[in-house]
């Protein structure tokens, strides 16, 4: 009798074990299942990178979408939309580098209106547009170039805050441009912290008496 309790007891938890252990093997194939569907999933979002932030041009061309509201002003002339005024102080250019590519730059004055800091980026901000619609953005090699060799202005790094009610002055962006290239337009678009509303833009066009060499 003794025996046959001690048997029973085994057995039972014999079954109590298996149980558990079928349990978690199901809850680890459920997890494998899930993360693969997930990741090949059309709503699967990798959280170390975020497309909303950076716009890069699938091609070399204008989005004719961008800038129903434009806004034109000179060289040195403020002009305003969406909370923010622009200021374009001056555009130098390195002689050519490689190529037949010359490097461009921006000094620039950009004044938040509004009660909130916002993140603003050369490459979804700024641009040089020029002859049939052709867009030039802002090309990081150019930013390592200033900061290696270029010692009569410091470049600012990108992306940048502009505080609220305050002002961001400095020299950014860099464009690699062809050596003939000596009239375009530079088009910034104040999209406060929405990096998708390009519905203003303001333009500055640029001759070649405009631009200044940079003295490195």
């Amino acid at each position: 009798m003794k025996i046959s309790k001690i048997s029973a007891l085994i057995f039972c938890a014999a079954m109590a074990l298996s149980a558990v252990s079928c349990e978690k093997s199901d809850s680890k194939s459920k997890k494998s299942d899930s993360g693969n569907s997930s990741s090949g999933s059309d709503d699967y979002i990798n959280p170390g990178h975020d497309d909303t932030t950076i716009e890069a041009p699938q091609d070399k061309t204008l989005n004719p979408n961008n800038g129903e509201n434009h806004v034109s002003a000179n060289l040195e002339e403020e002009a305003g939309a969406n909370d923010t005024l622009f200021k374009l102080n001056s555009v130098v250019e390195t002689d050519v580098i490689k190529d037949g590519q010359k490097y461009i730059y921006l000094n620039v004055d950009i004044s938040n209106t509004s009660d909130e800091d916002y993140n603003l980026s050369c490459l979804n901000n700024l641009y040089l547009l020029h002859d049939d619609n052709i867009i030039e953005t802002s090309d990081i090699i150019t930013l390592y170039y200033a900061y290696n060799n270029i010692k009569s202005f410091s470049i600012i790094q990108d992306p940048f805050i502009v505080p609220a009610n305050e002002t961001f002055s400095g020299y950014l962006c860099g464009f690699a441009v062809p050596e003939s290239l000596n009239e375009f337009t530079v088009g910034f678009y104040p999209t406060k912290n929405d990096s998708l509303d390009k519905s203003s833009v303001i333009e500055v066009e640029i001759t070649k008496d405009d631009i200044q060499k940079v003295t490195e």
